[in-house]
């Protein structure tokens, strides 16, 4: 099983910040954004409509499976 870091290396790419990892594991703005808020606020998370919940939930989703690979 590959290292989380392995595929980025062997496709020569390399995190040369914060922003840079994000982007590279798929993990944009937004949902940066949303993880930042909950670690400092959990509660927020029930107050979203659920639609929100869903969006953000697949977009989790979506960057997990990345690392099955």
């Amino acid at each position: 099983m590959k290292e989380h870091g392995e595929a980025m290396h062997q496709d020569g790419r390399r995190a040369t910040s914060k922003t840079d990892f994000m982007s590279a594991c798929g993990i944009g703005p937004e949902l940066a954004e949303f993880v930042s808020a909950f670690i400092q606020s959990p509660e927020q998370y029930l107050s979203m409509t659920p639609e929100k919940r869903r969006e953000i939930e697949n977009q989790m989703d979506a960057i997990l499976s990345l690392f099955e690979r």
